[in-house]
């Protein structure tokens, strides 16, 4: 069964999808691959008698696709889905615990592009959505914001190649956030944090119709 940030991404993509096909306007798909740089952050506290210190996701691979619909010119709704697969971990008085996380974002936003000439176009933008990971000890969804900035460079009329840099940002009580643990440990520490996820990506550009 796909998950619920998902299939409110794919019905909102096919509502926006009509609306941009009755309008006459620009559709893009876009596929794309990168790599996810390692987050660390703070979970100070106490629970069950052991201490806490850090909590995060280690860096890894990620891949992902999307489509823009082209409102006014150079101005886009962008909405995509994107899957990292890598090792979560809590340091605490024992050591460290890891369990391997699979981090998937849907996100909706707004695309803007500036031409720097007929082949080269510089982008930037903003999303909000939902940010979801899974692990062997259990699973959890939290509201999420990102941003953009990259170039596409036109190989053809219809095919771009687009490279760049995101930021991806769970915002979540580390207690309960990214909810992974031995016996629910990390269910009992308090402090709220936010996790900043970076990284470089890229892909091809399809024009659909216009």
């Amino acid at each position: 069964m796909m998950n619920s940030p998902f299939r409110t991404l794919l019905l909102t993509a096919v509502v926006v999808c009509a609306t941009a096909t009755n309008a006459q306007r620009t559709i893009r798909l876009n596929a794309f691959g990168g790599w996810t740089f390692q987050d660390k952050f703070d979970i100070s506290g106490t629970y069950g008698g052991y201490a806490y210190n850090n909590a995060g996701i280690g860096d890894g691979a990620h891949y992902g696709g999307g489509l823009e619909f082209e409102v006014r010119e150079n101005k886009c709704v962008e909405l995509f889905y994107q899957n990292q697969s890598a090792q979560g971990f809590i340091d605490y008085g024992l050591g460290q615990f890891t369990t391997d996380v699979s981090v998937n974002y849907a996100m909706l936003g707004g695309l803007g592009y500036a031409p720097f000439s007929d082949a080269v176009h510089g982008y930037g933008g903003f999303n909000i959505g939902a940010a979801w990971f899974n692990t062997d000890y259990g699973n959890s969804t939290k509201f999420a914001w990102g941003g953009k900035l990259g170039l596409k460079i036109n190989a053809s009329e219809k095919v771009g190649i687009k490279l760049g840099a995101q930021l991806l940002s769970p915002v979540q009580g580390a207690g309960g956030g990214i909810y992974f643990g031995t016996g629910g440990a990390g269910a009992g520490v308090s402090t709220y944090s936010t996790m900043y996820q970076f990284g470089f990506t890229g892909g091809l550009c399809f024009t659909l119709g216009q």
